[in-house]
């Protein structure tokens, strides 16, 4: 999944009236106005039978904050990732898991509609976090004085594949509500193959599966996204807290530009009014998410997600009956527009129904794939 940055306050509500909320970040920058409606509902999960979660959440297509189904008994992450004071375990992330290759967001710096990433090991990703926050502590305690040294960018681990990569470590059990999962179940007929260039043996594909642990500092953010395939999601923290904003499906053309080409990227920028004329128009749900809390994101809802905390989570994407027709009509439409964009080298391509697919793939957020499609273009057109 997945795009944001900082914190907000309050939400308010009154009957038959829309609000502005002018929002203030973390990092000290004012933050334009948006109108926000109110918060998503938040339903003890000990108390919700699975058909009762189906009925009125999946089938509705309707956002839930679900609290009381992190149990540390199941959870192993809540204890062995968390410190005593609620904050990440640094120290036990270096330790057990350091050797391991992560995708890093650069939270300052967007490419393309995401931000730029670099794979890096988890143990100079810690040691980032707390350069960071080192650096911080120092600007806070000179904070009337100018700072002397470079600008340090707020780094967040991303799309760690951490269940396939660690199968004896069980750090969680995935809540019953999301169990009945076709993406993962087919995919874990496979086995994790990380180096996409050399060949892979029977059994083997580059993407392993769609279950990721995230980890960010206070600051770190995902832009405004909705989730790949147009699958469900959920997300759990582990610790620390989260700021989400939600716009309902319905109203999803009014973040994107005439053509519906383009989408907004951070909905607390200055966003032109002439590029996004409907912008302004857009109503917002949002909720804060605590430690121990999940929250189900429906297929097709735009959200941008702003760590309020140093955050740990895990996040899985998944589709099953309720969803698949939401999946089907975004890889049919996004297949049309692939094969249209590169019809006019059908003739001199040798594989075009290949290329197609895989531009289908990258378009649909596969990184390793766009990177790939990339590269044949070059071959095609040097």
């Amino acid at each position: 999944m997945f795009s944001s940055s900082s914190s907000f306050f309050v939400v308010f509500s009154g009957q038959n009236q829309k609000q502005k909320q002018v929002v203030k970040c973390e990092r000290g920058m004012s933050m334009g106005p948006i109108n926000i409606k109110g918060e998503i509902e938040r339903v003890n999960g000990k108390e919700l039978s699975y058909s009762e979660f189906v009925k009125r959440y999946m089938e509705k297509n309707q956002p839930v904050v679900l609290t009381g189904l992190m149990d540390p008994h199941y959870w192993r992450s809540s204890t062995d990732w968390v410190t005593l004071q609620g904050q990440p375990n640094f120290q036990y992330f270096s330790t057990h898991f350091g050797a391991s290759k992560v995708q890093v967001a650069d939270c300052d710096t967007r490419e393309f509609t995401d931000q730029k990433r670099e794979e890096m090991m988890v143990s100079d990703f810690i040691a980032r976090c707390l350069q960071l926050e080192e650096a911080s502590a120092v600007q806070c305690y000179n904070e009337n004085s100018s700072s002397n040294g470079p600008s340090i960018s707020v780094p967040y681990l991303k799309d760690w594949h951490f269940v396939k990569e660690y199968p004896e470590y069980v750090a969680y059990v995935t809540p019953m509500f999301f169990c009945d999962d076709w993406l993962n179940l087919y995919l874990d007929n496979f086995r994790i193959h990380i180096d996409s260039d050399t060949q892979q043996p029977d059994k083997e594909i580059c993407c392993s599966d769609y279950r990721f642990v995230y980890m960010g500092v206070k600051g770190s953010w995902t832009p405004l996204h909705a989730d790949v395939f147009r699958s469900y999601s959920w997300s759990g923290n582990v610790c620390g807290k989260k700021r989400w904003l939600f716009l309902d499906p319905s109203q999803c053309h009014l973040v994107f530009d005439r053509n519906m080409k383009n989408c907004v990227y951070n909905i607390f920028d200055e966003v032109s009014n002439s590029k996004f004329p409907g912008f302004s128009e857009a109503i917002w749900l949002e909720c804060t998410q605590n430690a121990g809390e999940i929250i189900f994101v429906p297929s097709g809802w735009y959200h941008q997600v702003h760590n309020l905390e140093d955050t740990i989570s895990i996040n899985h994407n998944w589709f099953n009956a309720y969803n698949l027709s939401w999946v089907w009509n975004l890889l049919l439409r996004d297949y049309n527009e692939a094969k249209e964009y590169i019809e006019d080298i059908k003739d001199i391509c040798d594989d075009f129904e290949g290329l197609c697919q895989r531009n289908l793939a990258a378009n649909t957020g596969d990184m390793e794939m766009a990177l790939e499609v990339h590269q044949q273009y070059l071959s095609i057109f040097p």
